[in-house]
């Protein structure tokens, strides 16, 4: 894992230059893929699964009924993180209001107030690390919420009532529902994975 880390570190430092946000933008205007910017890296999303899709289209039909219309963002949505300088994407969030776009980017966001991810081997870490603490640095985020895409399970980081965020999540299983802010009724967990996964976590997709 070390070593790994070494070479990353290495690879992203032998870089001719970073890349500015400018440049970030010009790429995702040609791009097929969504890109991300990290520390002046362009960095490109990896496909979803077809669970991870089904995940996060739950999810955004969850949402869609339980909130005012146009306050279901999908995938597409860009969200700029000022904190860090990044250029970020979700898998779905609500924005609530007219969305506050930064000067320099009219298609990015600043507020969301709840921002969904579905692991993925590829970004689990991400995810649920670097990721996480980006939109938690947003004053608008309210709830961060984080489902596993293999087995029956969503974990929710909560902003509390001082405007702080709970140092460990709520976690979701099985028979158990979830609220979230700004939604009209609690999301259960059923809701989320009947027809995607079984009940030990084996993809019904395949």
């Amino acid at each position: 894992m070390a070593a790994c880390y070494a070479a990353t570190v290495k690879a992203i430092l032998s870089l001719p230059r970073r890349s500015t946000y400018g440049d970030y933008l010009a790429a995702e205007q040609t791009s097929e893929s969504q890109l991300e910017l990290i520390d002046g890296v362009i960095d490109a999303m990896a496909g979803g699964s077809n669970e991870h899709n089904a995940i996060a289209g739950r999810f955004a039909g969850a949402f869609s009924a339980r909130v005012p219309p146009g306050f279901y963002y999908t995938p597409a949505q860009r969200f700029w993180i000022a904190a860090t300088a990044r250029g970020r994407y979700s898998d779905g969030s609500i924005i609530c209001g007219k969305p506050a776009n930064p000067a320099h980017d009219a298609q990015a966001t600043t507020n969301p107030v709840v921002v969904v991810e579905v692991l993925s081997p590829s970004s689990e870490g991400d995810d649920d690390g670097e990721k996480r603490r980006d939109f938690q640095s947003l004053e608008s985020l309210q709830a961060y919420v984080i489902a596993a895409q293999d087995t029956r399970w969503v974990k929710v980081y909560r902003r509390n009532e001082r405007g702080t965020w709970c140092e460990q999540p709520d976690v979701y299983r099985d028979g158990e529902t979830f609220e979230l802010p700004r939604l009209t009724r609690a999301i259960s967990i059923s809701e989320v994975y009947d027809g995607i996964l079984d009940g030990s976590g084996r993809s019904l997709l395949r």
